[in-house]
């Protein structure tokens, strides 16, 4: 269901047209939807759901994964970018979030396999991000 919810977020970012050459067109993109900050707020997730598991709180576990499902789904929404490179980068990034935290959020134990499986899957997600990061930055967007 979430896939589902978040494949449809892909058609809303799809009407908006953007001027001038590609590093504007992403910039007034990355403006348009708060990008940098929804992008913090995974990162964010990212390391409370890592904190979490290291402190051994389930319940904060779970809740941290519910978050980091809702603010990825929230950033894929506002895909495709300008950029087919980018938004490939920031696609893979954000499915990799969603389907980690929704995972890890139905754990019932702190050695469940699904938390195991969540960390490996958020951490390729993070280095999906740096990539896209990198080439934020490289159109002019921090």
């Amino acid at each position: 269901m979430l896939m589902a919810l978040l494949a449809s977020g892909v058609v809303a970012g799809c009407g908006t047209g953007y001027s001038g050459t590609k590093a504007n067109q992403v910039a007034q993109w990355a403006s348009q939807y708060s990008v940098v900050s929804n992008d913090q707020l995974v990162v964010d997730d990212a390391s409370a759901v890592k904190a979490s598991v290291r402190a051994g709180k389930l319940k904060d576990v779970t809740s941290n994964c519910a978050g980091l499902a809702v603010d990825a789904g929230t950033a894929y929404g506002n895909l495709p970018t300008p950029d087919a490179t980018l938004t490939d980068e920031l696609n893979t990034a954000y499915e990799d979030f969603a389907g980690a935290g929704g995972q890890c959020a139905a754990a019932a134990s702190l050695g469940s396999g699904k938390i195991s499986a969540a960390l490996v899957t958020i951490a390729a997600g993070l280095v999906s991000l740096k990539r896209a990061t990198r080439l934020l930055a490289a159109e002019g967007v921090h």
